[in-house]
């Protein structure tokens, strides 16, 4: 957990110890003359060092301080062995009062330990009190591998760029990010792409200067400079125009923005973290988005997987959104019936998470009891409480070479030693080498654009790379000779 700490000190050269002692790639450190410390009343921080020149610059300095929301950790550096003086100073506000010589740095770096420990109780608190962290349930090893790397480049400014189908909540895993990170005092700003019109996209990310254009009657702030100090989400990458990501690239690589119409360029400190249910890669082979963007984008990628590919979250979510919807809604429901929770089990759920948050926020409205029956899901949940799950285990290799000789034959005549085997089992030999022969099909007539591909299979990017590499189908192969040579 990141520990921000601010220095207010006359002595340049102290500011200099210091903000070289407490060096830590977990500290954030900023340091800054007695001037500044009038202005910490607006800031975000851990712990704050100050002397008395310091708390000179504004009356009750101390007091204003330490009625900040985050109630920072407050140090007054004082020379001398006055202890009346030492015994003021706690009462008007100072956690501790420390003399500049060889203790100092230790007892800093003590205090800065104790204020991560606390920074991090403040965050696990509000985890838990927070009302919806329901879509970021992490039971299954998919979601929770996604919710490490989120926890990971937390802390980075690096670009992030999070594919997954729609409704998985992109928009929620950037939020994560924000959350956890430096950044969680600043803006968090999402601007949906796909809902730009093209002749407004640069004046709504840059911003516009008064009179820019006919009915520019005042000065327009872009989204960029409302993100700065936070995180900018560009929801919809890959919606785009080709012509104006030559200008969105410039902005995120320079961090210098140029509102249409203005003379100056505006300098902003924004952590992007942009969002697309699109392949992008597939997007820049056929030339509709740009390769250096997309790499520039791209740093950390974050694959977040469909409610198909976790279903361990599945009844942990129905719950979650049950018990929100109740307190939201004032319902007297308590839980699903085993019939409703083994069709929610079994629906494949193509709207993902957004999906059963409003079929359970449905069922909460249409339930008459205490229990979510059958009869308040939809049709299209309700019949999936009566139809056989899917084979859990693979066909034998007898049967696989089989399956595969047919395929070759052109043939569905089964061989009689087939009967020697149960119908679940052959059936998953038919379905896998059916599976193979479509996969192989698609590949072909797409050139291997596996983002075509996806989409018109019906499944994610993850779950088809993950079924290509069970058939060691490889894009490469699928591509024509020219563009595998280059």
């Amino acid at each position: 957990m990141l520990v921000r700490v601010r220095l207010a000190l006359a002595d340049v050269a102290l500011r200099g110890q210091l903000l070289e002692a407490l060096a830590d790639p977990h500290c954030y450190v900023i340091a800054e003359g007695t001037e500044a410390a009038p202005g910490l009343v607006n800031e975000s921080f851990d712990l704050a060092v100050l002397d008395r020149a310091a708390l000179a610059q504004a009356s009750d300095l101390l007091q204003a301080l330490r009625a900040l929301p985050d109630r920072p950790t407050l140090v007054v550096l004082d020379e001398g062995q006055d202890d009346g003086r030492h015994a003021t100073l706690v009462a008007a506000g100072a956690d501790a009062v420390l003399e500049p010589g060889p203790g100092l740095v230790p007892a800093l770096r003590a205090l800065v330990e104790r204020s991560r420990e606390r920074r991090l109780e403040r965050h696990q608190a509000g985890l838990r009190e927070r009302r919806q962290p329901v879509d970021l349930i992490a039971n299954s090893p998919a979601m929770r591998a996604v919710m490490e790397t989120v926890h990971r480049v937390a802390y980075a400014d690096s670009p992030v760029l999070i594919q997954g189908e729609t409704g998985v909540g992109k928009e929620r895993i950037a939020a994560a990010i924000h959350g956890s990170g430096p950044r969680a005092q600043g803006p968090f700003v999402s601007v949906n792409c796909a809902a730009l019109p093209a002749e407004l996209f640069e004046s709504e990310l840059f911003g516009h200067a008064k009179g820019a254009f006919t009915g520019a009657h005042r000065a327009h702030r872009g989204q960029f400079e409302r993100a700065d100090r936070g995180v900018l989400l560009l929801d919809e990458i890959g919606e785009v125009p080709l012509p104006l990501q030559a200008k969105l690239l410039r902005a995120i690589q320079d961090q210098r923005i140029r509102p249409v119409g203005a003379d100056e360029a505006i300098e902003v400190d924004v952590r992007i973290v942009a969002a697309t249910n699109r392949d992008l890669e597939a997007e820049v082979e056929a030339g509709r988005f740009r390769r250096d963007l997309f790499y520039r984008l791209c740093v950390v990628e974050i694959m977040v997987p469909s409610l198909r590919e976790r279903p361990e979250d599945i009844a942990a979510l129905a719950d979650a959104y049950l018990q929100l919807q109740r307190q939201q809604l004032g319902r007297a429901v308590q839980g699903l019936s085993e019939e409703a929770r083994v069709a929610m089990m079994r629906y494949p759920w193509p709207g993902n998470v957004r999906e059963l948050a409003n079929v359970m926020e449905r069922a909460v409205l249409l339930c008459r009891g205490s229990t979510i029956e059958l009869s308040d899901l939809p049709t299209t949940i309700a019949r999936y409480a009566n139809e056989p799950p899917e084979p859990d285990h693979d066909p034998s290799p007898e049967l696989m070479v089989d399956v595969e000789r047919l395929a070759q034959a052109g043939t569905i005549e089964l061989p009689g030693a087939w009967t020697q085997h149960g119908w679940k089992e052959v059936r998953a030999a038919l379905l896998l080498e059916g599976e193979r022969e479509y996969l192989t099909a698609l590949l072909a007539q797409t050139h291997g654009r596996v983002g075509e591909v996806a989409r018109r299979a019906g499944i994610s990017a993850r779950a088809l790379f993950d079924k290509m590499r069970r058939h060691g189908l490889r894009k490469e192969d699928f591509r024509p000779a020219r563009s595998r040579a280059k």
